[in-house]
């Protein structure tokens, strides 16, 4: 194991800022359009994201923490998407459930969480089993294809990391969860984190059985917060039910009580799905046993679980790892450090934190910086 040298607590503001530079230009370049566009709300929407996203990277920089920061770009995009989400949805139909005949006319926003159910039914039948469109429309501009496209490009960027920089649903819980000063529920049993690879397994094998998409349908609990079937009868009655009961319990109260990120590391079958492409991402982090103490402040720090005793001892993390940094900004000891696979642990860890950085917020910003400056130009335009 490589030799290795503790960090300064902080950089010069100076050295921060040039490393910032390059977020910066990309900041500048991704929200150019929006700066040149008429009307007042639409500038100082983009404005107002392009400085909030280039200062928390400039303060993960400076400051040498990543969670701390993250978490404030991540709770915001959490909280403004489904105003974004639902405003254009009632401009568009008027409301926020969707009639049938829409969803028969292919008019319904396409979600990632989706994606694991398609596959099978896409492979074997040549058939999408979802009612959406393939590109988009003028009523559907969240088509199959953009979204497939979008994940593929944050896979490759980000592994399971979409949960910690890219997800817009999982921003909800992860604010919640921040707000309590301590958790009131403190033990949790591990075995919890089998659930979401279970849930994955039934929808995608009820998914191709039915050629329906079993989860949407059913199980999840962001239909409360974005769109739904119009409640018509018995069954879609009891599909609201079942949305708003997982909603409240999963997104609001679980993560209230535990500061963790539950419907995440508990039930999210899309998480699980994410969790594989860890296994060919270039960055994870590492557990250097011989500056660990084992005073498992790495694992209640963990939002996810995804630290545990034996994987502690094994000196990685566990494969639903989401790379928010939390327990690696948590640890005195710098015994839980960033890596870049294929080189010695240990070995220039926060060059390794600064690569990821660069490529996460890169993505970030592109997408997550676009959902928050849309969101910010409608409640401006609508102030103003």
């Amino acid at each position: 194991m490589a030799d290795y040298a503790a960090e300064p607590a902080s950089r010069g503001i100076g050295r921060s800022l040039l490393l910032t530079l390059p977020v910066a230009l990309w900041a500048l370049l991704m929200f150019s359009r929006a700066l040149m566009l008429p009307g007042v709300a639409v500038k100082v929407a983009a404005l107002l994201t392009l400085v909030f996203l280039v200062t928390l990277f400039f303060q993960m920089v400076r400051t040498r923490q990543t969670n701390r920061w993250r978490r404030w770009f991540f709770a915001t995009l959490g909280f403004l998407f489904p105003i974004g989400f639902v405003w254009e949805l009632v401009a568009l139909r008027g409301s926020m459930s969707i009639p049938m005949e829409k969803m028969i006319a292919g008019d319904t926003p396409f979600c990632f969480m989706v994606i694991p159910m398609i596959l099978l039914p896409a492979a074997l039948t040549r058939t999408v089993i979802f009612p959406g469109a393939i590109l988009p429309t003028a009523s559907n501009p969240h088509s199959i294809a953009a979204m497939i496209g979008l994940w593929m490009a944050a896979t490759l960027v980000l592994g399971k990391g979409w949960c910690a920089y890219g997800c817009f649903f999982g921003g909800i819980e992860e604010g919640v969860a921040a707000m309590p000063r301590k958790a009131r529920v403190r033990k949790i049993d591990g075995r919890w984190r089998l659930v979401p690879w279970a849930v994955l397994a039934a929808i995608v094998l009820l998914s191709l059985a039915t050629f329906a998409p079993t989860y949407c349908e059913w199980l999840c609990p962001f239909k409360t917060i974005t769109e739904y079937a119009e409640v018509r009868s018995i069954e879609t009655a009891i599909q609201a039910g079942i949305f708003l009961s997982l909603f409240f319990g999963l997104v609001i109260v679980m993560p209230w009580l535990t500061k963790k990120r539950t419907q995440c590391a508990f039930f999210c079958p899309f998480g699980a799905f994410q969790s594989l492409f860890n296994k060919i991402h270039i960055f994870d982090i590492r557990i250097r046993r011989d500056q660990c103490t084992d005073c498992v402040l790495c694992q209640n720090s963990c939002p996810t679980m995804a630290l545990n005793k034996q994987s502690v001892a094994d000196d990685k993390t566990l494969i639903n790892c989401m790379h928010c940094g939390a327990c690696v900004d948590i640890c005195h000891k710098d015994a839980a450090v960033w890596h870049i696979k294929g080189t010695p642990v240990g070995t220039a860890p926060e060059r390794a934190r600064l690569l990821h950085l660069y490529a996460a917020w890169g993505f970030a910003i592109m997408f997550g910086g676009s959902i928050i400056a849309g969101t910010l130009t409608k409640m401006l335009g609508f102030l103003g």
